[in-house]
């Protein structure tokens, strides 16, 4: 049974699991520092969420150098149709590749 599924009597699991399989651990602050550059760095850089600057922080430099000179190709968006309650017609499916429905 799925435990993210909330139902009378089922067991809850507040854990978090990689597609392995594996436990994923919270990322945080290691110490009292490491919070203080984080709250720093969002100030003084307010488009950066908290996240990204505890990573930035975190990071050793040689990833650091690798993000920088090795940076991801930017992958295009792309958006899921949830099909529930409604049924589009054949004609109107060729115009869904890009519909988000939130």
């Amino acid at each position: 049974m799925d435990k993210r599924i909330i139902a009378d009597g089922a067991l809850t699991d507040d854990v978090m699991y990689s597609k392995d399989g594996k436990i994923l651990t919270p990322i945080a602050p290691k110490n009292i520092t490491e919070a203080k550059l984080v709250d720093e760095m969002m100030s003084k850089y307010p488009n950066l969420d908290y996240l990204i600057c505890l990573l930035l922080i975190q990071a050793t430099p040689e990833e650091l150098d690798n993000l920088t000179k090795n940076p991801p190709k930017r992958q295009l968006n792309t958006s899921t149709i949830i099909k529930q309650d409604f049924f589009l017609d054949d004609e109107q499916k060729e115009n869904t590749n890009n519909l988000v429905i939130t």
